[in-house]
Protein backbone atom coordinates (compact mmCIF):
# COMPACT_ATOMS: atom_id res chain seq x y z
CA UNK A 1 0.00 0.00 0.00
CA UNK A 2 1.98 2.99 -1.23
CA UNK A 3 1.94 6.24 0.66
CA UNK A 4 1.01 9.56 -0.87
CA UNK A 5 3.55 12.36 -0.85
CA UNK A 6 1.40 14.10 1.75
CA UNK A 7 1.34 11.03 4.01
CA UNK A 8 5.10 10.65 3.73
CA UNK A 9 5.56 14.30 4.65
CA UNK A 10 3.21 14.01 7.64
CA UNK A 11 4.97 10.87 8.87
CA UNK A 12 8.47 12.22 8.43
CA UNK A 13 7.74 15.68 9.81
CA UNK A 14 5.97 14.29 12.88
CA UNK A 15 8.70 11.72 13.54
CA UNK A 16 11.39 14.40 13.14
CA UNK A 17 9.57 16.47 15.75
CA UNK A 18 9.06 13.59 18.19
CA UNK A 19 12.62 12.34 17.94
CA UNK A 20 13.88 15.74 19.09
CA UNK A 21 13.22 14.24 22.53
CA UNK A 22 16.13 11.91 21.77
CA UNK A 23 15.96 8.35 20.54
CA UNK A 24 16.44 6.96 24.05
CA UNK A 25 13.55 9.02 25.44
CA UNK A 26 11.18 8.28 22.57
CA UNK A 27 11.97 4.59 22.89
CA UNK A 28 11.49 4.69 26.66
CA UNK A 29 8.06 6.29 26.27
CA UNK A 30 7.01 3.66 23.74
CA UNK A 31 8.50 0.69 25.62
CA UNK A 32 7.13 1.82 28.99
CA UNK A 33 3.71 2.46 27.48
CA UNK A 34 3.70 -0.97 25.86
CA UNK A 35 4.66 -2.83 29.01
CA UNK A 36 2.08 -0.92 31.06
CA UNK A 37 -0.64 -1.50 28.45
CA UNK A 38 0.15 -5.22 28.25
CA UNK A 39 1.95 -6.40 31.40
CA UNK A 40 1.82 -9.98 30.12
CA UNK A 41 4.46 -9.00 27.54
CA UNK A 42 7.00 -8.43 30.30
CA UNK A 43 7.71 -12.16 30.39
CA UNK A 44 9.15 -11.88 26.86
CA UNK A 45 11.92 -9.74 28.28
CA UNK A 46 13.20 -12.33 30.75
CA UNK A 47 16.77 -10.99 30.51
CA UNK A 48 15.53 -7.65 31.83
CA UNK A 49 14.59 -7.57 35.50
CA UNK A 50 11.08 -6.07 35.45
CA UNK A 51 8.41 -6.22 38.14
CA UNK A 52 5.47 -8.40 37.14
CA UNK A 53 2.50 -6.26 38.03
CA UNK A 54 3.31 -2.76 39.18
CA UNK A 55 3.00 0.25 36.88
CA UNK A 56 6.33 1.10 35.32
CA UNK A 57 7.55 4.68 35.20
CA UNK A 58 9.93 6.28 32.76
CA UNK A 59 12.29 7.07 35.65
CA UNK A 60 12.42 3.42 36.78
CA UNK A 61 12.89 2.24 33.21
CA UNK A 62 15.63 4.80 32.59
CA UNK A 63 17.71 3.23 35.40
CA UNK A 64 17.88 -0.17 33.69
CA UNK A 65 20.61 -0.29 31.03
CA UNK A 66 19.02 -3.27 29.24
CA UNK A 67 15.69 -1.44 29.08
CA UNK A 68 17.37 1.68 27.72
CA UNK A 69 19.20 -0.36 25.08
CA UNK A 70 16.01 -2.11 23.93
CA UNK A 71 14.00 1.11 24.00
CA UNK A 72 16.62 2.85 21.87
CA UNK A 73 16.52 -0.05 19.38
CA UNK A 74 12.74 0.40 19.13
CA UNK A 75 13.09 4.09 18.30
CA UNK A 76 15.89 3.43 15.82
CA UNK A 77 13.79 0.76 14.08
CA UNK A 78 10.93 3.24 13.73
CA UNK A 79 13.34 5.80 12.28
CA UNK A 80 14.58 3.32 9.70
CA UNK A 81 11.01 2.31 8.90
CA UNK A 82 10.01 5.94 8.27
CA UNK A 83 13.14 6.51 6.18
CA UNK A 84 12.45 3.44 4.00
CA UNK A 85 8.72 3.98 3.39
CA UNK A 86 9.40 5.00 -0.20
CA UNK A 87 12.24 2.48 -0.69
CA UNK A 88 10.42 -0.88 -1.05
CA UNK A 89 13.52 -3.11 -1.15
CA UNK A 90 15.06 -1.54 1.95
CA UNK A 91 11.71 -1.56 3.72
CA UNK A 92 11.22 -5.26 3.00
CA UNK A 93 14.73 -6.07 4.32
CA UNK A 94 14.03 -4.13 7.52
CA UNK A 95 10.63 -5.73 8.13
CA UNK A 96 11.99 -9.20 7.37
CA UNK A 97 14.86 -8.68 9.79
CA UNK A 98 12.50 -7.44 12.52
CA UNK A 99 10.11 -10.33 11.90
CA UNK A 100 12.85 -12.94 12.01
CA UNK A 101 14.28 -11.44 15.18
CA UNK A 102 10.90 -11.51 16.92
CA UNK A 103 10.18 -15.05 15.66
CA UNK A 104 13.49 -16.30 17.13
CA UNK A 105 12.36 -14.90 20.46
CA UNK A 106 9.00 -16.66 20.10
CA UNK A 107 6.99 -13.45 20.19
CA UNK A 108 3.32 -14.08 19.48
CA UNK A 109 2.23 -12.05 16.41
CA UNK A 110 -0.83 -10.98 18.40
CA UNK A 111 1.51 -9.02 20.70
CA UNK A 112 1.83 -6.40 17.99
CA UNK A 113 -1.81 -5.42 18.49
CA UNK A 114 -0.73 -3.55 21.63
CA UNK A 115 1.91 -1.47 19.89
CA UNK A 116 -0.17 0.76 17.61
CA UNK A 117 -2.14 2.52 20.37
CA UNK A 118 1.07 3.17 22.27
CA UNK A 119 2.88 4.67 19.29
CA UNK A 120 -0.17 6.79 18.44
CA UNK A 121 -0.38 7.94 22.06
CA UNK A 122 3.29 8.90 22.22
CA UNK A 123 3.23 10.77 18.91
CA UNK A 124 -0.20 12.31 19.38
CA UNK A 125 0.55 13.25 22.97
CA UNK A 126 3.89 14.86 22.22
CA UNK A 127 2.53 16.78 19.23
CA UNK A 128 -0.82 17.49 20.95
CA UNK A 129 -2.77 16.11 17.99
CA UNK A 130 -6.49 15.42 17.98
CA UNK A 131 -7.33 11.77 17.42
CA UNK A 132 -8.75 12.49 13.97
CA UNK A 133 -5.71 14.39 12.71
CA UNK A 134 -4.36 13.52 9.25
CA UNK A 135 -0.98 12.89 10.87
CA UNK A 136 -2.33 10.19 13.18
CA UNK A 137 -4.31 8.69 10.30
CA UNK A 138 -1.04 8.42 8.35
CA UNK A 139 0.53 6.72 11.38
CA UNK A 140 -2.34 4.23 11.54
CA UNK A 141 -1.68 3.33 7.91
CA UNK A 142 2.08 3.17 8.50
CA UNK A 143 1.66 0.94 11.53
CA UNK A 144 -0.44 -1.44 9.45
CA UNK A 145 2.44 -1.75 6.99
CA UNK A 146 4.95 -2.20 9.83
CA UNK A 147 2.90 -4.82 11.65
CA UNK A 148 1.93 -6.76 8.55
CA UNK A 149 5.52 -6.85 7.31
CA UNK A 150 6.89 -8.05 10.63
CA UNK A 151 4.16 -10.65 11.15
CA UNK A 152 4.50 -11.97 7.59
CA UNK A 153 8.21 -12.47 8.15
CA UNK A 154 7.55 -14.15 11.51
CA UNK A 155 5.19 -16.62 9.92
CA UNK A 156 7.38 -17.38 6.89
Amino acid sequence: MPFTDEELKLLRDSWDEVKKLGMKEVGLHIFTGLLNAAPSLRTLFYTIDLPDEEELTIDVMRENKKVVAHATRIANAISKFIKFLDQPEELEKLLTSLGESHARRQVDPESFEYVAPVILSVIGGHLKLPSNSPTLQAWVKAYGVLRNGIVSAMEA
